[in-house]
């Protein structure tokens, strides 16, 4: 593919009055186009704007001439990481728990009788456990008078510093995985591989898990949150639930069916998995993500 180039005047007014103007401009582009948004993002950037108004990109189009420099809208490197299961109508999260039903509560169609023509909106409808997909877990979803979701700390949540712990093929999750590791204050992450079979009746048996000395060891290293992307943090073949009450007595978050944790590098990104503010409710989906600084 021969290299493109795209040119263009622009006209920027600021919110404090006034305006600049540019016109026959030339940059480098990756593909055969580039959006007049993508432009108007890159001048404001390139050129330090502070109070841009309204932009707009004229007289735009595209030659065929060498690159001169790195195209504006090549991509970067991924600076998230989407760690969270899709929740859909139907979908089986936990073996015996209801699926969520996902509707309409009023239909596009329903609401055009009430906007003018040409005006219509959906409202959905969900119907759902709190355990459903990926979700996290806080006290109050083991002990009555453990802190809810409305109870905990926004910080508990987001923009934790963040380790991998990897224990692919493992099933047994001893202390022996975390010691010698810098966790202190961290959300550990234990990525198993397990997520592989998402979806599928293999999920819910002989799934990996943590033991009990490992939890007392989190606990100890002080570590702010503990996910796994396995079905349960805890061996669900008894009826015993040690993790669970070793972590989240201390306040320790839970997350729990985490995937894509095989494209995480060991350290060096934040971990974010932020619910609802739900008073009452001790688990709820969340949208994991990890992030790197740019």
């Amino acid at each position: 593919m021969n290299d493109k180039r795209v040119v263009f005047d622009f006209n920027i007014s600021f919110t404090s009055g006034g305006g600049i103007q540019g016109q026959d401009f030339r940059l480098d582009i990756a593909g055969d186009t580039i959006t007049d948004q993508e432009l108007a993002d890159y001048i404001i950037d390139d050129m330090q704007l502070l109070m841009v108004g309204k932009v707009d990109i004229l007289n735009k189009y595209y030659i065929e001439e060498k690159h001169k420099r790195k195209p504006v809208n090549e991509l970067p490197d991924d600076k998230y990481i989407d760690l969270s299961h899709t929740i859909f109508d139907g979908l089986v999260t936990y073996k015996g728990l209801p699926s969520p039903v996902i509707c309409d509560y009023l239909s596009r169609e329903q609401s055009r009788g009430n906007y003018e023509p040409g005006t219509e909106f959906q409202i959905g409808k969900i119907e759902m456990v709190t355990n459903t997909g990926t979700y996290i877990d806080c006290p109050f979803h083991r002990f009555e008078n453990g802190k809810d979701l409305s109870e905990m700390e926004l910080d508990r949540f987001a923009d934790l510093e963040a380790i991998t712990i990897n224990a692919e093929n493992a099933t047994v999750i001893d202390k022996s995985y975390f010691v010698a590791k810098e966790i202190r204050n961290k959300a550990v992450l234990v990525y198993t591989g397990w997520a592989k079979h998402w979806n599928t009746p293999q999920y819910f048996e002989g799934h990996p898990y943590l033991t009990a000395d490992a939890a007392e060891y989190l606990k100890e290293c002080h570590v702010k949150l503990v996910g796994i992307d396995s079905h349960n943090i805890d061996d669900t073949s008894g009826k015993s639930r040690p993790v669970h009450t070793i972590l989240l007595g201390a306040e320790i978050l839970i997350a729990e069916h985490l995937c894509n944790m095989d494209k995480l590098p060991e350290s060096g990104y934040r971990f974010n998995a932020v619910p609802p503010k739900f008073k009452g409710a001790g688990t709820f989906p969340v949208r994991a993500y990890a992030s790197f600084n740019s």
